[in-house]
């Protein structure tokens, strides 16, 4: 497997992609914060395939698709842990184990791809956004109570 490292990834040898600051381990919820476009002209979609998860990013014309190490399920059942988490949940738990596999783009609308393929579940890119912050903030309010 080849993973995504340094200023550019070298696509042919006459041509090659200049990363910005992004690398394979760049998660979801940095490129929705990046400014390359706003989060309310991106979605995000995600499905259970076999043991693992599968997440996309996709915004115009463009399809950002990560692997999700999902080590962390208990049985590896993919399937039973996404019909039983909420979204907020799902964000907490993937956001930071997610890693680059591909990056595509196309002469038409990403999201295109999407859905003319397997049953999705989506979420717009503000609300996993605001989800993926309300996870960074948390740790902020625990310790002690107030009486």
């Amino acid at each position: 497997m080849h993973a995504i490292r340094g200023k550019t990834e070298r696509i042919t040898d006459q041509f090659a992609l200049s990363m910005d600051g992004f690398d394979s381990r760049t998660k979801p919820s940095e490129f929705l914060n990046a400014g390359l476009w706003t989060p309310e002209e991106a979605m995000v979609f995600y499905i259970a395939s076999r043991n693992d998860i599968d997440l996309n990013i996709c915004a115009g014309p463009i399809q950002i698709y990560f692997r999700v190490d999902t080590d962390f399920i208990e049985d590896r059942d993919a399937e039973k842990y996404l019909n039983g988490v909420t979204v907020s949940q799902l964000i907490s738990d993937i956001d930071h184990r997610t890693e680059i596999d591909s990056v595509y783009s196309y002469s038409h609308p990403a999201i295109e791809q999407i859905t003319k393929a397997i049953d999705w579940k989506s979420i717009s890119g503000r609300n996993y956004l605001n989800f993926a912050r309300q996870e960074v903030a948390a740790p902020m309010k625990k310790g002690p109570q107030a009486p």
